[in-house]
């Protein structure tokens, strides 16, 4: 047998408790195991006891607990040990975080794009319309560093405090954005090709007038 100075803290109202309470109940424990108590918490009196190590080892183990909370909860099984109450930093210590997204789950900017492009949309509408002036579609648009700002920052904000039906759901909505995001890249490039061919129609008519004696006499007449 090799013996071993435990110390345990205990609350300030524990009972006085000395090694031999405690052997006699560690080995009773290990003779018939049952259901230890709740752990009271570690408060500010300390106890020190010397115990057979193997034992306590053994017990600790068999709990799942380290040695000290072992013997702390072994107590409380044999005497009324009031709970530790708890400080306002253990409180916040106890609440549950944010889910954070992290790896291939966490949403990136490019996703959250069609996000930031919807509430552009609905803000320049807004604007134009308290300001009564609708054909400031332009104006009222964000730039391109604007959007990739708050494509980033949204997407920061969602990885780190993801509401629990996002996290449930991440699969899904990395699908839908990953998806909603191709399609206004391709709805954009195409907007841009129709832009282009416009263009290059308006100045194809206008080479044609500039050229075209008729075109010239009807303008002429069409002014006179």
């Amino acid at each position: 047998m090799s013996s071993k100075t435990y110390t345990v803290r205990v609350t300030a109202g524990a009972p006085d408790i000395g090694t031999d309470a405690v052997t006699q109940w560690l080995e009773a424990h290990l003779a018939s195991p049952s259901e230890l108590a709740t752990d009271p918490g570690a408060g500010e009196r300390s106890l020190r006891l010397s115990l057979d190590k193997e034992k306590v080892e053994q017990g600790a183990r068999a709990a799942g607990e380290r040695e000290a909370t072992f013997l702390r909860r072994l107590i409380a099984t044999n005497v009324a040990v009031p709970q530790e109450e708890k400080t306002r930093e253990q409180k916040d210590e106890a609440r549950p975080k944010p889910p954070v997204l992290r790896g291939a789950l966490k949403l990136r900017p490019e996703q959250v794009r069609p996000v930031v492009r919807a509430f552009e949309a609905g803000q320049s509408y807004v604007i134009r319309r308290a300001f009564g002036v609708p054909q400031a579609v332009e104006a009222a648009a964000f730039t391109e560093q604007e959007r990739e700002e708050l494509s980033v920052s949204t997407s920061e904000v969602l990885n780190r405090r993801a509401p629990q039906a996002l996290v449930e759901n991440i699969d899904l909505v990395g699908l839908a954005t990953t998806l909603i995001a191709i399609e206004s890249r391709k709805i954009e490039q195409v907007q841009a090709v129709a832009e282009q061919l416009r263009q290059q129609q308006r100045e194809v008519q206008e080479h044609r007038q500039q050229h075209d004696p008729g075109a010239q006499q009807n303008r002429l007449e069409s002014a006179s």
